[in-house]
């Protein structure tokens, strides 16, 4: 879907209006929401959240279309994503075009939220719901629905030039999440771990990231244990990324470490499901973490950041790591496999002991680890484990974009379920309960106690059945907003 511009309402085919239940009663308004209230008799049903309520003008007169955002006082940011998402939708499917903006039923209410309720920062907002819920990266039908080219149009509570500026910030916040969309989304034949190499050399070619990718040998040099005992079954080799993004070296480093594993059929711990296709998800984390430099390092902002990605796939092959082999790490930690599908612990081990040699005084670790975390936590919601501030701060992050995160309880007590008659650590557990806690209990073994750790299990999270709001189904990019909003904003508080 295009980028939003901003122009002149008076010509649009189909004018959008987002609208709050108590924008019926208002007596008067300029612009174009004042001629919809001449025109028809608006009824505060109308405004009810997630409403989408057509009104068809006369020969001659644009078409309009209400999205209810609920009552004034319980509104959000997140809530105008969501009905932008929804509206992208709409113009597809009834091939509107030439499509109007307009915020006159929310303007009227900028009195008592003036710092949220600009016309700027609405039209950033709107347009990242709007590029999000019109993404259609994800099907492959021969018979989708083609893409509208709809133009927003800034109405006239700011300047050409500001309207612009907003609406190219709300294209840049959604770019890094349809990257993550794309990369997690993709058939497993098309990534696999040179192939995401190759696809994050060139999205990054054109701005100030460095990009290296390790392979081979040069993976036994770094004591790259897990990942290289991982990818061993697959023909296609595992390999190591490190992307660097510094503005200013004396601001912390800040690693993002995202799960990369671009297939997962359990190894010899075989799935036993019916369908495995979305295994190739496994790597939603690695595409947040890609996604979140993508939006940091193309917006300029000010930070010191690594992102880390561990990358294969974990196939059956006559190489394949074996449950009860023994793997020492390069800190000298012993693990036992006991189970080869318990396999995004063992690479991410890695990368968080990589992450303190390269001197990252925080590594925030994200991916699809656990179906418990599923069991506690749903759909809607990811878990978070970790220092107390670091926990807090990425949960107000999450707050701020629409990407909600809940403090699980690092449980020392259940650290034993790990014990090992052979090793210093199992890799699974070896009781039948709170398994997304134990995993996070593995990793923290490996993080050096001169950092600050935070531990995101995001497995409810990395697919969309149906769409609703700016989610569409397939990979829906979660992590990638909410990790670039803790990033961009983390040296105000730690410079």
């Amino acid at each position: 879907m295009s980028t939003p511009e901003t122009g002149l309402v008076s010509g649009a085919g189909t004018i959008m209006c987002p609208f709050f239940q108590e924008s019926a009663e208002l007596e008067s308004a300029a612009g174009p929401f004042g001629e919809l209230l001449a025109r028809y008799r608006l009824q505060p049903a109308m405004g009810k959240r997630g409403t989408l309520t057509w009104l068809y003008g006369e020969r001659g007169k644009p078409d309009a279309l209400l999205l209810g955002l609920g009552e004034a006082a319980s509104f959000s940011r997140e809530r105008l994503r969501e009905a932008a998402g929804e509206a992208a939708r709409a113009a597809q499917e009834t091939r509107k075009d030439n499509v109007a903006l307009t915020f006159g039923a929310l303007l009227p209410f900028a009195a008592t939220r003036a710092t949220e309720l600009t016309s700027e920062r609405l039209a950033a907002d709107w347009t990242e719901g709007w590029v999000l819920g019109g993404d259609q990266s994800y099907s492959h039908k021969a018979a989708a629905i083609p893409t509208s080219d709809p133009v927003v149009f800034l109405d006239d509570n700011g300047t050409a030039d500001e309207g612009a500026a907003a609406i190219a910030a709300g294209r840049l916040r959604a770019e890094g999440t349809l990257l993550a969309r794309q990369l997690a989304g993709e058939p497993p034949d098309v990534i696999y771990p040179s192939a995401l190499a190759e696809r994050v050399q060139a999205r990054f070619a054109d701005v100030p990231v460095e990009v290296k990718v390790y392979s081979g040998e040069q993976l036994i040099e770094l004591g790259m244990t897990g990942l290289i005992a991982v990818g061993r079954g697959s023909r296609r080799p595992p390999v190591f990324l490190e992307l660097r993004y510094c503005t200013d070296p004396s601001l912390p480093l800040i690693a993002l470490i995202g799960k990369g594993i671009t297939f997962d059929t359990g190894g010899i711990s075989l799935k036993r499901d019916n369908n495995i296709s979305d295994m190739r998800m496994d790597m939603a984390g690695a595409g947040a973490v890609i996604g979140a430099l993508d939006r940091i390092a193309r917006s300029g902002a000010e930070a010191n950041v690594a992102v880390l990605v561990p990358a294969a796939e974990n196939m059956i092959g006559p190489d394949a790591l074996l449950p009860g082999e023994i793997l020492t790490y390069a800190n000298g930690l012993t693990v036992q496999v006991g189970n080869t599908d318990a396999e995004g612990r063992l690479v991410l081990a890695d990368a968080l002991l990589y992450a303190k040699q390269i001197g990252a005084q925080q590594a925030i670790d994200i991916a699809t680890l656990t179906y418990s975390v599923v069991g506690a936590l749903g759909s809607r919601i990811a878990g978070i484990w970790g220092g107390d501030s670091l926990v807090r701060e990425l949960c107000a992050a999450g707050e701020r974009v629409g990407e909600k995160l809940w403090p699980m309880p690092l449980v020392d007590e259940y650290e034993s379920y790990l014990d090992s008659a052979c090793a210093d650590s199992s890799n699974i557990s070896s009781a039948g309960e709170a398994g997304a806690i134990v995993a996070a209990l593995f990793l923290r073994k490996f993080v050096d106690p001169s950092m600050s750790w935070a531990h995101i299990d995001m497995a409810g999270l990395k697919e969309a059945a149906a769409a609703k709001g700016y989610i569409v189904p397939g990979a829906t990019g979660f992590g990638a907003r909410l990790l670039a909003e803790y990033v961009m904003t983390a040296h105000r508080t730690h410079k």
